[in-house]
This record gives C-alpha cells, sequence and structure tokens, in this order.
C-alpha cells in the first residue's frame, strides 16, 4: 500500500506534469470505484494537487477528485489512452492520460463539490507543524491498545500504514506488541523523533521502490526497508533474525532483542 512519503512523490511529480492543464472527457471502464459523476469533470482545469493522509487531492475550478489507492490501486500519466487490464477510468489531459485503476477494484475515486467532511475527520500530518511531541503524548495516554495498530490510527495520525509503522518502530527500538500506555517519556521522545527521521528520509528518497509506482515515481534511488518484509534475515544492528507477526491481521516485522 502507498503511504506517506510515495504519495506525496507521486503528487508532486503529477502536479508538475499537469497542473494548470484542461482536463478533457473521461472514458469510464469500471463505473464501480467512482463515486460521483465523471462527465463533470470534462473542461476543468487542474488549479492544484496535494496529499491529505492517503488521499490525493486534485483541485478543480469548481470540483474535487479524490483518490484513494487503498492496497494495490495506482495513478499512471501514460501518453496513450487505450486502457490497461486493470483501469477504472482514464483521463485526457493535455495530450497525456490519467490512468486510475486497481486490479481488486479496492480503491476509489470521488468527484465532490467539498471535501471538508473528507479531510477534518482525518488525523493529524505526522510532518506538519501541528503534529508535536504534545499531541503524540496526549493520544499515546488515550490508547489502550498496541502502539503499532496506534501508529496506523488515520484518526490520529494520517498516513502512516505497515511498512512505515514497522520501520518507524525499529528505528525507536520500541516492540510492536507493546501497550501504548506502557511507554515511558524517553520512548515517547525516541518514537516522535523517529516517526519524523523515517518518513523524511523516505520522502527524502523517493519513497519505498515498488513496481506499482514506476511512471510517476523516479527508481534512481529509493528507500530501503531495514526490517518490514525481512523475516528470517539479520537485524541490521544486532544480527538477530528478524521475526514476523500479525498484529490486526497485518503482517508485523522487527527484531526481538533490539526492541523492547
Amino acid at each position: 500500500m502507498p503511504e506517506l512519503p510515495e504519495l506525496e512523490v507521486l503528487v508532486k511529480n503529477l502536479k508538475g506534469r499537469i497542473k494548470d492543464k484542461k482536463l478533457g472527457k473521461p472514458t469510464v471502464i469500471n463505473p464501480r470505484v467512482i463515486n460521483g459523476d465523471p462527465n463533470l469533470v470534462e473542461n476543468k482545469v487542474v488549479e492544484d494537487i496535494k496529499r491529505r493522509g492517503k488521499w490525493v487531492l486534485i483541485f478543480l475550478d469548481d470540483l474535487y477528485l479524490a483518490f484513494h489507492l487503498r492496497l494495490n490501486g495506482y495513478i499512471f500519466l501514460l501518453d496513450y489512452k487505450e486502457p490497461d487490464d486493470y483501469d477504472c477510468i482514464i483521463l485526457p489531459v493535455n495530450g497525456e492520460y490519467i490512468h486510475f485503476g486497481d486490479p481488486r477494484r479496492l480503491a476509489q475515486m470521488k468527484i465532490t463539490k467539498e471535501i471538508d467532511s473528507l479531510v477534518d475527520e482525518l488525523g493529524i500530518d505526522p510532518l506538519s507543524d501541528e503534529f508535536t511531541l504534545e499531541y503524540l503524548t496526549k493520544n499515546l495516554k488515550k490508547k489502550r491498545g498496541n502502539i503499532k495498530t496506534f501508529l496506523m490510527d488515520q484518526d490520529i495520525i494520517s498516513g502512516i500504514g505497515n511498512t512505515y509503522a514497522d520501520e518507524i518502530l525499529f528505528s525507536a527500538r520500541i516492540n510492536p506488541t507493546r501497550p501504548c500506555q506502557s511507554l515511558d517519556e524517553g520512548e515517547v521522545e525516541s518514537l516522535y523523533k523517529s516517526i519524523r527521521d523515517i518518513l523524511e528520509e523516505a520522502l527524502s528518497l523517493g519513497g519505498t521502490s515498488t513496481e506499482e509506482f514506476t511512471n510517476l515515481i523516479s527508481r534512481e534511488q529509493s528507500f530501503e526497508p531495514r526490517v518490514h518484509r525481512r523475516e528470517g534475515e539479520p537485524c541490521p544492528v544486532c544480527e538477530t533474525p528478524i521475526v514476523m507477526i500479525k498484529i490486526g491481521g497485518r503482517g508485523t516485522y522487527y527484531c526481538p532483542k533490539c526492541q523492547r
């Protein structure tokens, strides 16, 4: 699943290609993932593109296009109109074509005149000025669940998913099964720093390398996870084999020696 760094880079690259350009008549292949009337976007100018949490938001004259890619969704900007196997909609723009799709048909596209109800329910962006140590501390004290689930709660912190939750906890040397309220002051400070450091590092490297995003995200370099999906490999710090457990139905990877 694309997370904050991948989506931020996608938005930056997409913005550089289509901002101030006019959309043409859309071709709808699978309307199931679309909420709203796609025909409303024809002849609308792209005024801006932003990310909010895991949503990609395209600002038009008097409309918004909101995309959520879920696990396997994609947004490609291609030079051909013909639909690919999993495309759901194709939007012409300045001689190129936005292909939005998902093999599993779980991604979402919303065409709406307002986005407040969509973004207001999201938690604070972890790279924003509003995300402070005090905010993190206050919310940890309210939660009785484990720290891994906390990091992925989009109502509290928006944009962190499975991959970066594992990497943040490894950086902070915190076991993912730890109850939120068990963290002491020093551990909370370490967690706060790791959230910032890992996301900023990944963002500077273009996100984690995935084949799904080779069209709009450069792969000249990429963030390489230290523990995520590295079950059985030696920990980069102590060489203890990385283990995998399930938390909330998701594979969770950590070092049982380094992370306490």
